[in-house]
């Protein structure tokens, strides 16, 4: 395997493990490193210079990748059922995360669902 082939190996891979934790900062940092060195790669005959065009692309791919998994968690969420979704507002209620007049009003628009 080459070495432009193994970078993007491992920038694609770091893509991949930021979809599946999109909130998880090291996992942004790696993918950013890897991502700088794939483009380092790519620009091998000028130096190994990442240009601003290639920080744009790789905010491009990180915003995409987490933009995906959290449209995906608010799939999945949305998908819960009525009772489920009341069981976790009442959880947070109890452990203080969000306050009475929080979730009263969380608990109608769920209700209203029905």
């Amino acid at each position: 395997m080459s070495q432009l082939e193994l970078a993007r190996k491992n920038y694609q891979d770091a893509l991949s493990r930021l979809r599946s934790d999109p909130v998880n900062p090291l996992v942004k940092e790696d993918a950013l490193k890897l991502g700088r060195h794939y483009a380092a790669v790519t620009r091998k005959g000028q130096g190994f210079a990442v240009t601003l065009f290639d920080e744009v692309a790789l905010s491009n791919d990180i915003q995409a990748a987490c933009a995906a998994a959290t449209a995906q968690s608010a799939q999945t969420l949305s998908s819960r059922s009525i009772e489920q979704r009341l069981e976790v507002l009442d959880t947070l209620r109890k452990k203080g995360l969000i306050s009475d007049a929080e979730y009263k009003s969380k608990r109608i628009e769920i209700l209203n669902e029905i």
